[in-house]
This record gives structure tokens, C-alpha cells and sequence, in this order.
């Protein structure tokens, strides 16, 4: 749902901060790092890129995806970032000037600097630890923990893969 006036964006830039992970009173998981996305141009006098201004952010991410972004993401990293655009009142940043949030609904791996591997993390009530090694998912056609690989293609024999 979206809220009249409200900025969303996707910035591109690089992780200036370690993720810091924190447990909120009511149990949800929140994650913030800062980002910084440079502008740069090509000088042809001197046959290199130059920065002309850099926008700093900081990045807030939720449930899921803070869990995901805090073992996932670091320092140095090139990101991609969709979310919500907040600007700070100047009474908020304390001098500072206004400081940019992104409320985070994505974060992903720059693709164009590196490789990144996905690995789906499969969620349930039975699943307390997403990141425990039981709970990743499998590949297809591999067995669950615990099961014979004759179970698995049993059960696979009928399915679909997308």
C-alpha cells in the first residue's frame, strides 16, 4: 500500500558500515547499515572517472530481511536498495543537515562488481533458526535432512519445477 506523498526509490551505491542487527521490544528483527552512491563522470582530459558528489543513506530493513541482509551483506558491498525515501526534519538530525532513511523493501547484490549466490531459506512453525543448516532449502530433487534420497524422488515424481 502506498502513502500519498510518500518517495520511493532504488539507489545503487556501496555498504560504508557493518549491518547492525537489533531485537526490538516486540520481537521483531531490525537491521540498519549506511550506503553511500557516488556520482561519478568521465574526465577526458585526464582518462578517468571522477566523483562529482556523494548522497549518503541510511538503511533500515525489517523482519525477514533484516535477519537475511545482517548475514548476507558487508562492509564494501555493492547493493541495490528499493524503499522508502524519508527525509528528517532539520529539528531531527541535530545540526547535522537532513539525514536520507531508506525504509528498505529490498536489498540485493550489485551484479554488475561480482558474483552472489541465492540460497531460498525455507520458513515454518517446526523452523525456529532459518539459518540453521536443516532449514536451507535444497536443491531440487536433493532429500530433505533426514530422509532418503528414494523418499525424495517419490514425492518429487509428481511436481512441477518452476
Amino acid at each position: 500500500m502506498s502513502i500519498f506523498g510518500e518517495v520511493q526509490v532504488t539507489v545503487a551505491g556501496t555498504v560504508v558500515s557493518e549491518p547492525e542487527l537489533f531485537v526490538c521490544a516486540n520481537g521483531s528483527p531490525r537491521a540498519a547499515f549506511r550506503l553511500v552512491a557516488r556520482e561519478v563522470k568521465h574526465d577526458r582530459d585526464q582518462d578517468r572517472w571522477i566523483t562529482v558528489r556523494s548522497s549518503y543513506y541510511t538503511v533500515v530493513c525489517w523482519r525477514n530481511l533484516a535477519d537475511h541482509v545482517a548475514s548476507a551483506v558487508g562492509k564494501s558491498d555493492p547493493v541495490l536498495v528499493t524503499g522508502r525515501q524519508r527525509v528528517a526534519d532539520w529539528s531531527e538530525a541535530a545540526g547535522r543537515g537532513p539525514a536520507v532513511e531508506i525504509s528498505a523493501v529490498s536489498v540485493g547484490h550489485d551484479l554488475r562488481y561480482g558474483l552472489s549466490r541465492f540460497q531460498r531459506v525455507r520458513r515454518g512453525a517446526d523452523s525456529p533458526d532459518p539459518f540453521a543448516a536443516d532449514h536451507l532449502a535444497q536443491p531440487a530433487g536433493a532429500p530433505a535432512p533426514g530422509r532418503s534420497p528414494a523418499a525424495a524422488t517419490e514425492q518429487s515424481a509428481g511436481s512441477t519445477k518452476i
